[in-house]
Order: structure tokens, then C-alpha cells, then sequence
């Protein structure tokens, strides 16, 4: 029983500070205070003093959910981080929030089909044409933007056990999504598992997007503990509990802005692991003839197959090989998927031959639609290193690097007319710049050569690589449709 005076006076302070405040009044507080005393489902209660405390931070509370857009168990790890003995769960801080009408929940129209439709179509733009273990790799690569001192790549391979003779423990991976998922709308720590219900209707309909039936991975794997750390890893046993806890670890390691951007490519990496390992492809039934390469080859002279660039890389890698592959030279770069930079491969281009004796490389970088000056800008810069990283490793001790020289062939539909470099010197090698649109590079690589070479480097490099399981369908539906109607229409 509340003494009158004590209530009043409550009454009279938190009207003082009603801007702050909000909803809270004297009535609410003593209820709020009840509740936080008498504990939750998921919580026990509060000490008196714990209590009091917290509710003294509700202005705080009201600010950090409406205006910054923190989770309750993130503004509970940033209460105790503040005030070291204000340690209080996240369902206490919910309590708060719901009586401020200010509870943080997930939107299932938001986290459904739209949140999917948009991580499936990222994981189109990153993983066009990447196997398992070259998928983990692209991640690292985009993860390393925001969180450059980790080792990405490495744990997502071991969390979905890419190089082990061990099938996937999708349990894992649906563990990862849904702890992403919610950092795509609040400031939350990854690792807190409960917060937005893993077994109400958004939990079970993601969970029910994986192939695997093994019933709600989160209770499952962790229905005893609020956090997954380290600890939890060496019950469960395995590298890929320890992944999952380092990867995690790793998202809380960033600022919110960060954590949400790594966030959103690992849930496209998890799309693209299920597409590789779900997808049962229709492979090209087909050895392609002189015509099929005449078609193809053609139709890349004047447009984009809008197949986020797998044909043309492969259509290139066959025109490279035919104008280029001779004896004495040393190709580098035929096969290579979409997303590997260059600086990752040390390359010198997307696609490269070598001739040591005659001291001279050609690297040829394909663009689809229009080559600008400030891409050819990018690409000096990380040919510079690659060019100093390729001098340490064998370049100078061949020969001095004056005697060395790189030729680079841009291939573009279009290019700018100004700003395009034509020569320089990079760390004494001299770099001579050319620049050629596709029909040109079909040319160089015909000549007077002979057909029958012609289409079997193609059906190797084109047909074969469009073969391979970890292409998109899609993009082999596409090369059928070129070869079934040729050239398309003017002006596309």
C-alpha cells in the first residue's frame, strides 16, 4: 500500500517532468513499479532499489527507444555499461516500453516476403555466379568494408562447413538469420536471441524458408540461455558453433549503421547458400555450332544480357584465350567469378596472360554498357598494388622493372570521351592503356584463325562454365534465348 503523501509527491515530480516523461504518470509509475517487481514470464523481479532505479531512467528509456531506435536488450547492456550496477534483462526494459506505447516489435509484412524479395535480390547482385566456399570469400571481401580486421570469409566457411565432408547444420544458419533479421529495424545486439519472439508466427515463417524440418532451431539449440556466447559454443561442441558466436561477436563489435550493412549480406549469403544447395539446375543439353557462336558472340557486341555479366564473362573469357593464349604466355584469370577483385586474386585485370621472357603482360578489364573515366581511375589505383605486390614476388628479381611492361585492354559498349590515361609508369613498369568495344575484341580474336579452334574454345569456356552448378539458372535461360533469336531488337 502506497502512502498518500508518497504518491502525491511522485505525482507532483513526474508532472514536472512530463515533456520527458510522457505517458507517466503517478498512477503509471506505481503500476510499472508493481510489475517490475513482481517479474515476468521470461525474468524474474527486481529488487526495490533496482526497480526505483530503472524507472528513474525512463525519460532515458523513452529517448533511446523512440529517437535512436534501440532495442530493450541493447538499452539494458547500455544501462549497465553506464552504471555498472544497474544490470537489469530486457523484459524488464519491455515492461517500461509497452506502458510508453514505444515497445520495439517486428512488422510481419516488413520482415516477410519484402525483407526476403530484397536480401534475395542482393544476394542476385553479389552471387551471380559463386560456389559455396567463393560465396564465403564475396562475403568477407563486403564485410571487410566495415569490419576489416576480421576474418569473415573463414568462419562463415566453417559455419556452413563449405571444405568438411559434413552436411550443413541448418540449424546454425537459421540461427544467424534470425538474429540479422531484426537488426535490419532496431539497434539491437545480435547475440540476444529472445527479445522478438523466435517462436510466435515471423520466427516459424523464416525458419520454415530452409530445407529442414528439424522444428524451431532457437529452442532447439538455446532455449535455456538469453545470449549466444562462448560458453554456449563449447556445450553445443563443433567449429561451426564457435563460427556462429565469433560471427555475432563480430556484428556487436560494430556501430549500428555498420552492424545493419554487414547484417544484410550475411542474409543474402544465407539466400545464396540455400539457392546452392536447394536449386537443381537444367544444364545446357547442347554442343554449340559455328551459328550458336556467331550469335552469341554478336549479340555481346551490341548488348548487355542483363545476367549480371556471368555470359559476358564467360564470352570473354573465350574471345580473351582466342586473341591472346599462345605459346609462351601464361593466362590467369579464365573461369573467375564475377565478384573476385582483382586485388583479391592479384590479378592484373579481370582476365590476364603473362609472357616472362618477352617481359610484357596484357590484362584485359570487360565493362558492360558504359566505361568511365572514374572507373579506369579506380582501377589504376588498385593496379598500382597489385603491379608493387607482383615486383616483390618475382618481377624484380627477373629484371629490373623498367624492363617490364603491361598492357591493359578496357572492353566497354561506350566509353567516356575525355580522362581516359593512355600511359604512365607505375612503380618503374610502364602501363600503356587501350580501349576497345566488344566487336573489336570479337575481331581480335577471330582473325584468320581456325573455326573449328573457335568453337571449341567456346564450348569449353561458354557452354562448359554455364554448366557449372553454381551458375544461376537463369542465366543459362538467357543464353538459350539468345542463341534461339538472335540479335536483339535496335536500341536495346
Amino acid at each position: 500500500m502506497v502512502a498518500p503523501v508518497l504518491r502525491d509527491s511522485v505525482a507532483e515530480a513526474l508532472q514536472v517532468g512530463a515533456d520527458s516523461f510522457g505517458a507517466i504518470n503517478g498512477g503509471t509509475y506505481f503500476a510499472l513499479y508493481k510489475r517490475l517487481r513482481a517479474g515476468t514470464d521470461d525474468a524474474v523481479g527486481l529488487s526495490h532499489t533496482l526497480a526505483r532505479r530503472l524507472l528513474s531512467r525512463t525519460s532515458l528509456i523513452a529517448h533511446l527507444l523512440s529517437a535512436e531506435r534501440l532495442s530493450c536488450s541493447q538499452i539494458a547492456r547500455l544501462l549497465h555499461s553506464t552504471e555498472n550496477s544497474l544490470s537489469v534483462p530486457h523484459a524488464a526494459v519491455q515492461v517500461i516500453a509497452r506502458a510508453l506505447s514505444l515497445l520495439p516489435a517486428l512488422d510481419a509484412a516488413e520482415v516477410g516476403d519484402d525483407l526476403w524479395r530484397t536480401d534475395q535480390e542482393r544476394a542476385l547482385t553479389l552471387f551471380p555466379d559463386s560456389n559455396l566456399v567463393e560465396t564465403c570469400e564475396v562475403t568477407g571481401l563486403e564485410a571487410a568494408k566495415w569490419a576489416p580486421e576480421a576474418n569473415t570469409a573463414e568462419l562463415l566457411i566453417t559455419l556452413c562447413r563449405a571444405n568438411a565432408a559434413e552436411e550443413i547444420r541448418w540449424p546454425y544458419l537459421q540461427i544467424l538469420h534470425w538474429c540479422t533479421t531484426a537488426l535490419e529495424f532496431y539497434d539491437h545486439p545480435a547475440s540476444y536471441l529472445y527479445e522478438f519472439g523466435p517462436r510466435g508466427a515471423i520466427g516459424i515463417a523464416l525458419f520454415g524458408r530452409y530445407p529442414t524440418v528439424t522444428g524451431n532451431p532457437v529452442l532447439n539449440n538455446a532455449k535455456a540461455v538469453e545470449t549466444l556466447n562462448a560458453t554456449w559454443a563449447r556445450n553445443r561442441g563443433g567449429d561451426d558453433s564457435h563460427a556462429l558466436v565469433e560471427l555475432l561477436r563480430l556484428l556487436e563489435s560494430l556501430p549500428f549503421s555498420a552492424r545493419r550493412q554487414v547484417a544484410r549480406v550475411f542474409r543474402s549469403w544465407l539466400i545464396r547458400v540455400i539457392e546452392l544447395e536447394t536449386v537443381e539446375p537444367t544444364l545446357l543439353n547442347m554442343v554449340a555450332t559455328i551459328d550458336d557462336f556467331t550469335t552469341v558472340t554478336s549479340y555481346i557486341t551490341t548488348s548487355e544480357t542483363n545476367t549480371q555479366g556471368v555470359i559476358e564473362q564467360c564470352v570473354v573469357d573465350c574471345l580473351a584465350t582466342l586473341a591472346f593464349d599462345r605459346p609462351g604466355w601464361r593466362s590467369k584469370g579464365i573461369g573467375d567469378g564475377i565478384n573476385w577483385t582483382n586485388l583479391s586474386q592479384h590479378k592484373l585485370g579481370d582476365v590476364e596472360f603473362t609472357n616472362v621472357n618477352s617481359r610484357t603482360a596484357i590484362a584485359l578489364e570487360a565493362h558492360g554498357g558504359h566505361l568511365s573515366a572514374v572507373y579506369v581511375r579506380d582501377h589504376q589505383r588498385s593496379l598500382a598494388r597489385i603491379v608493387e605486390q607482383r615486383l616483390v614476388d618475382s618481377w624484380a628479381d627477373l629484371d629490373d622493372p623498367a624492363n617490364w611492361s603491361i598492357r591493359v585492354v578496357f572492353v566497354a559498349h561506350s566509353r567516356d570521351a575525355d580522362g581516359l590515361p593512355d600511359i604512365e609508369v607505375m612503380h618503374g613498369v610502364r602501363v600503356q592503356y587501350e580501349y576497345i568495344d566488344y566487336a573489336q575484341l570479337r575481331d581480335a580474336a577471330i582473325g584468320d584463325g581456325d573455326p573449328e579452334w573457335h568453337l571449341a574454345v567456346f564450348n569449353e569456356l561458354v557452354v562448359a562454365a554455364l554448366n557449372k552448378t553454381n551458375i544461376r539458372q537463369s542465366a543459362r535461360d538467357k543464353f538459350v534465348e539468345i542463341i534461339a533469336t538472335g540479335m536483339p531488337p535496335v536500341g536495346i
